[in-house]
């Protein structure tokens, strides 16, 4: 448990939404028995660990989700879990759930 990672992570959960909805275009291939095909659709991006790790260079991936998932369970943010076809586990962070000062009060 690191609190300092854990304040960095937050801080920059907050950072990320006042940004406001951002949207990224995704191509969603479509597989068939018959021919494949691919569109494209926009999406409202989050931030997941995997962003973090690129800002926070001095911690590992693992140290990152360890921390953010401990900021879920004390009730502070949202996240969701995502497993990818390589083993590779990290995080996305959906939402705050309080503001700076509460988060410090908790700290």
């Amino acid at each position: 448990m690191n609190k300092k990672l854990q304040e960095e992570i937050f801080k920059a959960l907050l950072e990320f939404e006042s940004q406001g909805d951002v949207f990224e275009e995704k191509e969603i291939i479509t597989l068939g028995c018959m021919a494949n095909g691919s569109t494209t659709e926009l999406q409202k991006k989050v931030l997941t660990t995997l962003d973090l790790e690129k800002l926070l260079t001095d911690y590992s991936l693992d140290e990152i989700n360890t921390n953010a998932s401990i900021l879920a369970d004390k009730g502070l943010i949202k996240i969701n879990r995502v497993s990818t076809t390589v083993n590779k586990h990290y995080l996305e962070l959906i939402k705050s759930l309080v503001d700076l000062d509460d988060f410090m009060e908790e700290m």
